[in-house]
């Protein structure tokens, strides 16, 4: 079965009411669309709070899987968002939206219901001071390998220090990007960037939920609705920035040259997809017990050293079924796979489709992702 993929904002999503019965409160000046019932159901509100702030409700459920290419933001957000129901349940993470196009890969039948803060670009350096001041330094590495990759799928080149970057990208340009081909070209053949992706998800607190309830019933209309649900949106904010400070103290005794053997281990992994070292030789080459390294990366990527590995795999072939025509044998093989039915069983489980199915759709999409451009 062919996998649609939707490349405008249009195909899926239109105009709705502040009447819809489904939503729990709406004003005119929200902007509400809701789902083309051909793919799905439901809705996203989007609610003005001031210049800088928004605050959105999204209640979808998808009929069968698909894939959403995205233009990316024309200006730059920091998305903090809450997931009350699907893959995420009961999750709290937040991401800068920095421009490039990404692939969002939908599930069939499954409700994802949230709620999302967005901080405009005139707020964006506060906001992400606070965040990086809370973040240890592996993650905050992480970030900044977010943030450069980002900025390479704008501008392309290496900028100067991640900040630099953030400032560029703050600053309206009509540079032309690099080609998706080149993007991923360089993604695949870059150390360090595979398996590198920002993780932020943290278990949502009994706070958060108390919170995210009272904007769902806020009692309050007009002005005093907009105060009323701008007030909790920043106390929502607070009380993640707050998690991150917890997420940033370990469990147990970590040092930092712990750390630096965990992203070591990290990127021996990364770069031996085909013939990894088993997990007590990875130990020793780091420096570490099993324990501790289980541990490690426990903290810093929040997952063990086999799913992060399973993690990088999936990563490439995802690459590289998206810009080669290999047979997908030969993909399986060279990241780490002898067995195909395996591999095929293990990419749909991540992505929701087969990995032939998914690379014979993203040979649909070359000549969208050469010509578009991210005009500011």
């Amino acid at each position: 079965m062919a996998v649609p993929l939707l490349q405008n904002k249009s195909d899926y999503l239109h105009s709705g009411s502040a009447d819809d019965p489904r939503l729990s409160h709406a004003d005119l000046s929200d902007q509400i669309q809701v789902w083309n019932s051909a793919f799905g159901q439901g809705y996203k509100q989007t609610i003005p709070l001031r210049d800088d702030l928004s605050l959105v409700i999204g209640d979808d459920k998808i009929n069968n899987p698909l894939v959403i290419s995205s233009p990316g933001r024309k200006d730059a957000a920091l998305n903090f968002e809450f997931q009350l129901s699907g893959a995420a349940s009961q999750q709290s993470s937040f991401s800068p939206q920095l421009g490039p196009m990404a692939l969002d890969m939908r599930h069939a039948q499954q409700r994802t219901f949230r709620i999302e803060v967005l901080v405009g670009p005139s707020a964006f350096m506060t906001y992400y001071q606070r965040i990086t001041d809370r973040l240890s330094p592996q993650a905050l590495t992480s970030l900044n390998q977010f943030i450069e990759l980002a900025h390479y799928g704008l501008f392309g080149g290496r900028p100067d220090s991640p900040r630099q970057a953030l400032e560029q990208m703050l600053t309206p340009s009509n540079i032309s990007p690099p080609s998706m081909e080149q993007i991923m070209e360089d993604f695949c053949s870059t150390p360090g960037l595979l398996g590198s992706r920002l993780t932020t998800e943290q278990d949502m607190t009994v706070e958060m939920n108390e919170v995210i309830n009272q904007i769902l019933s806020c009692p309050y209309g007009g002005r005093s609705r907009r105060t009323y649900l701008e007030k909790k949106a920043l106390e929502l904010v607070s009380l993640k920035l707050h998690g991150l400070e917890q997420w940033s103290t370990p469990a147990y005794p970590l040092r930092f040259e712990d750390l630096d053997s965990i992203h070591a281990a990290s990127k021996i992994l990364a770069t031996q997809l085909q013939d990894p070292p088993p997990i007590e030789k990875l130990a020793r080459q780091v420096g570490l017990n099993r324990f501790k390294l289980n541990q490690g990366f426990h903290h810093v990527f929040g997952t063990t050293p086999f799913r992060y590995l399973r993690t990088c795999r999936l990563e490439l072939a995802f690459h590289l079924l998206f810009t080669s025509q290999e047979p997908v044998e030969e993909i399986a093989y060279r990241v780490g796979y002898e067995n195909r039915s395996r591999f095929a069983a293990a990419f749909r489980k991540e992505f929701g489709l087969n990995p032939k199915v998914f690379q014979l759709q993203m040979s649909t999409c070359d000549d969208i992702f050469r010509d578009r451009q991210y005009a500011s």
